[in-house]
């Protein structure tokens, strides 16, 4: 049998089996967990020597021994050796082939391949059987969780952890899959609005790219679930249940789409001056504004709306408007006190701070600006060497 490919520590959330020692020594040091998947033999001391003092046969969990040397980040080599903790006390074993960092446990349970499974006589990737599992629903007796070896780095470490679930055919008794597509791990948000989709998408009937799907032309559809999931460490995909005139699909767009998008042909009245954005970003300029005023709408994409202005199609976030220039402020003229206590704000009712307590120094500003909140708190726009801010008094 080939040596499964080592996997990154960050996948450790996946090994049980996560205890202290009863030492004082190492109360800190969790245990690591191991799978022996073929007959290994026991030794009295690092390196073998002599007749082995017994086997461990597959499939059992082991435990590392309490102090015995061990880093995932240092590489583990063909002929390492683990120090386990057995019946016949802390022994010796060989870190080959035969061992996976992991836990095993039998366990029946019913899942639903959305994906065809390669069939292997053993947990390990060089036993492919040539024969798959349709996409159907299953029985599984056990499954083996796989962790790192040692830690390389977390894009190639990811990819290469997971499950080996042992499966029951009628045709060939029982075998295992590898990682299988399953209905039981997508765990999808219910939405209810339109998508819009730029490009032509593929959609099928399950959220899982296998056989060519069926196109869907640019436009828009309406999405009634959202699943996103990360295969990789850094990798994000987004699956969409739509709705379409042959019935409920799954897209996972490869090009641009606006969620919770709206066509508009309406007047957006402003009421206060409100931030604009070429695009749906937010920033924290505080140069570019529209007066109050009535505008155009000519679509929105969830919280952004696209207005006609003067200076062209922008975009506004008309309820955070209302918190960064709320209705009711008045011009002014007064003279401000800060000291080392002072709080600034970007905006009066967003809770963004510019700058914490002991940035300035004591001193008098200019407020141009007041606004008083339904709390009755007192908002200051203040002048300062740093811009324009917000102080409460």
């Amino acid at each position: 049998m080939r040596k499964l490919a080592p996997v990154w520590a960050a996948m450790l959330l996946m090994l049980p089996a996560i205890v202290k020692y009863p030492a004082a020594a190492y109360a800190e040091e969790p245990q690591r967990s191991f799978v022996i998947i073929a007959e290994t033999d026991l030794y009295a001391r690092e390196g073998g020597g002599g007749r082995p003092l017994g086997s461990i046969s597959p499939f059992q969990n082991v435990l590392l021994a309490p102090g015995a040397p061990f880093s995932y980040y240092d590489e583990r080599k063909p002929e390492e050796w683990l120090k386990v903790r057995t019946w016949l006390g802390d022994r010796w074993i060989r870190d080959d082939e035969r061992v996976l960092y992991g836990t095993y446990e039998e366990r029946k349970k019913t899942l639903t391949l959305i994906g065809t499974a390669r069939l292997f006589d053993w947990p390990d990737v060089e036993t492919d059987t040539g024969q798959s599992l349709a996409p159907q629903e299953i029985m599984t007796t056990a499954e083996l969780r796989y962790g790192p070896k040692y830690v390389i780095n977390a894009i190639s470490a990811s990819g290469k952890s997971g499950t080996w679930y042992q499966v029951e055919t009628i045709w060939m008794g029982p075998k295992w899959i590898h990682k299988p597509a399953l209905m039981e791990n997508v765990h999808a948000e219910t939405v209810d609005y339109d998508l819009k989709l730029s490009g032509t998408e593929t959609a099928y009937e399950v959220p899982y790219e296998e056989g060519k799907g069926e196109a869907v032309e640019p436009g828009i559809v309406h999405t009634i679930a959202k699943w996103q999931y990360s295969p990789q460490a850094f990798f994000v995909f987004t699956w969409y249940k739509v709705r379409l005139p042959q019935g409920e699909r799954w897209i996972k767009p490869e090009h641009e789409v606006l969620e919770d998008y709206k066509a508009l042909n309406e007047t957006v009245k402003l009421t206060t001056k409100t931030r604009y954005f070429e695009e749906r970003m937010p920033s924290y300029d505080r140069n570019v504004w529209l007066e109050p005023g009535a505008y155009k709408a000519v679509q929105s994409v969830g919280e952004w709306t696209q207005l006609e202005t003067p200076a062209g199609l922008k975009w506004v976030n008309l309820e955070r408007a209302l918190l960064e220039r709320p209705e009711g402020m008045v011009p002014i003229e007064k003279t401000v006190k800060l000291t080392a206590e002072t709080q600034t704000y970007r905006f009066p009712a967003t809770g963004e701070m510019a700058h914490l307590k002991g940035f300035f120094s004591p001193q008098e500003v200019q407020a141009f600006e007041k606004w008083t909140s339904p709390e009755g708190a007192v908002w200051y726009h203040i002048k300062t060497f740093s811009g324009t801010e917000w102080v409460k008094q």
